[in-house]
């Protein structure tokens, strides 16, 4: 179900969509030539909307304000934490926020203190990205034998059920990226743990503000130019949203 799941998302991602209703106005131009004109205007124009930064940014803002990255205050509060795999540039990200965490709480100076590293990549299994992850840590001081690899799930579900078994429900901080966390918050609750939220690698532009008037972008011109960069956080929004909707069908006992 999770690979029949993963080709159906691919096709419904705003990068993929669109591509296809260019190619198929193509198509239609020599033989309906108005039919794939429409076609054609309509893809470049979602291209276009999909690829500036102010819509990016107010497409990502609904799941990225939800959770707060963690406060220094709350250091304390687990001596665990668990580290969601998600691709080779969130994961250094990822990684960077659970330094932050182990080398700023007084929990993670003793023994009993654990770093879990969740996921694979279940379209490549070959590829051990927990491994990576766990060198990386090891790079930056924290001890081989603090750190487990839970190289087994192949998504957020998964993983909330294999962690369960790891921690009970001792708490633990939930490492993962800000678009992703409202989803994996819900899943670990459900499935009976007690996650503390530590979202990072925000996707938003740098010059969020906020005010008495809420939530503001600071924008320039160069800010209403299509990128193609940009076109990947469309992608990750409706990955999410699909993502929710599926787990909701999902048993949790």
């Amino acid at each position: 179900m999770t690979f029949l799941f993963k080709i159906l998302q691919f096709f419904l991602l705003p990068s993929t969509f669109i591509l296809v209703l260019i190619l198929i106005g193509l198509i239609f131009l020599s033989k309906q030539r108005r039919t794939g004109k429409i076609l054609v205007i309509i893809g470049l124009l979602l291209y276009y909307i999909f690829s500036i930064t102010p819509v990016t940014d107010l497409i990502l803002l609904p799941l990225e304000s939800q959770y707060q990255p963690v406060q220094k205050n709350e250091f304390d509060k687990a001596d665990k934490i668990v580290l969601l795999l998600g691709g080779k540039e969130s994961d250094v990200l990822r990684a960077s926020e659970v330094l932050r965490i182990y080398v700023q709480s007084s929990k993670f100076k003793v023994q009993s203190s654990k770093i879990i590293v969740s996921g694979k990549d279940p379209l490549n299994p070959e590829r051990n990205e927990a491994e990576g992850v766990k060198e990386f840590l090891v790079g930056w001081g924290i001890p081989p034998e603090n750190i487990i690899l839970e190289n087994q799930s192949r998504n957020t579900f998964e993983s909330a059920k294999n962690i369960k078994k790891l921690v009970g429900t001792a708490p633990f901080f939930l490492v993962t990226s800000a678009y992703h966390m409202p989803r994996a918050m819900e899943t670990f609750q459900k499935m009976g743990t007690n996650p503390i939220s530590a979202p990072t690698d925000f996707k938003t532009k740098k010059t969020l503000h906020q005010n008495e008037f809420g939530t503001r972008f600071s924008y320039n011109l160069l800010d209403f130019f299509p990128g193609l960069g940009n076109l990947k956080n469309p992608n990750l929004v409706f990955h999410e949203y699909l993502g929710i909707l599926l787990y909701k069908t999902l048993r949790y006992d």
